[in-house]
């Protein structure tokens, strides 16, 4: 067999298929690669109120970093193994310059207590029932925060993203996925550096890593990993700087991967 590796995926896009729910056959591949002495870490932009209850039927072994690299829940205890969040005043202080640039935006954000959204941002997404819930609500500024989430009605994604990024520099960081909206974060926060922390704690080189993804949130991640592996259905900007390519999710393209590679005795 060969070295171990930590091999990190994505959820929506990635490891979820279109229902953003797990199949029967990747649950058997990533049991395969567990059983195998490998280490698997979710990697995901969501929440831990909407991530982990989809994740019961994966090992126990199977790690979670939710909110794009802001924190690490243990599945277990369901308690913050560390956390990265934008200090309360920082993100008042972000807020307000976001507004400054974008009159027009709105804010949800993400804290320790819960997931919160402004009602203009709610009634833009069509209603807080697409949105992710959890938690309890509270004002904003009250908590430190662990996302912040922002949405305009004239840019979206990558244009919002770099808006605001021109906007807030290098005092957070901005990440855009397959949704309207985008997220800020601490600065430096982010998948790839998530997967850097958890690898250093679990004593995995980098030359020992795989990522899986398929947005522009993944690509700090793919580019960290000694391995990048962009998904079929994956932006095409993630393909470019990928090194190697799966099938779509809704074709089981992770579970496919884990598969060829265990018969290959890559893993």
């Amino acid at each position: 067999m060969q070295t171990k590796k930590l091999i990190a995926v994505d959820l929506d896009g990635t490891l979820f298929g279109a229902d953003h729910q797990l199949s029967p056959r990747t649950i058997k591949a990533v049991h395969a690669v567990v059983d195998r002495g490998h280490t698997v870490l979710v990697v995901t932009g969501r929440s831990a109120f909407s991530a982990i209850s989809r994740l019961t039927s994966l090992p126990s072994s199977v790690r979670a970093v939710c909110s794009n690299g802001a924190y690490e829940l243990d599945r277990q205890t369901h308690l913050k193994r560390w956390s990265q969040p934008l200090p309360a005043a920082s993100a008042i202080a972000i807020r307000q310059q976001i507004l400054q640039h974008l009159p027009s935006a709105s804010f949800g954000w993400e804290s320790d207590t819960g997931l919160n959204f402004e009602e203009k941002f709610a009634l833009e997404a069509g209603g807080a029932h697409t949105l992710e819930q959890g938690g309890s609500r509270e004002p904003f500024g009250i908590s430190d925060v662990l996302k912040l989430y922002v949405r305009t009605p004239e840019l979206q994604r990558g244009d919002l993203q770099k808006a605001v990024k021109a906007t807030v520099g290098d005092d957070a960081e901005a990440s855009a996925s397959n949704v309207p909206f985008i997220e800020v974060s601490a600065p430096g926060v982010n998948k790839g550096s998530a997967l850097a922390r958890v690898a250093a704690e679990l004593g995995f080189a980098q030359h020992q890593t795989i990522a899986f993804g398929d947005n522009h949130n993944d690509l700090t991640m793919l580019r960290w990993a000694n391995e990048g592996v962009a998904m079929g259905n994956a932006m095409d900007d993630v393909k470019l700087e990928a090194d190697t390519q799966a099938l779509d999710n809704s074709d089981d393209g992770v579970a496919v991967s884990l598969e060829q590679r265990v018969s290959n005795d890559e893993l």
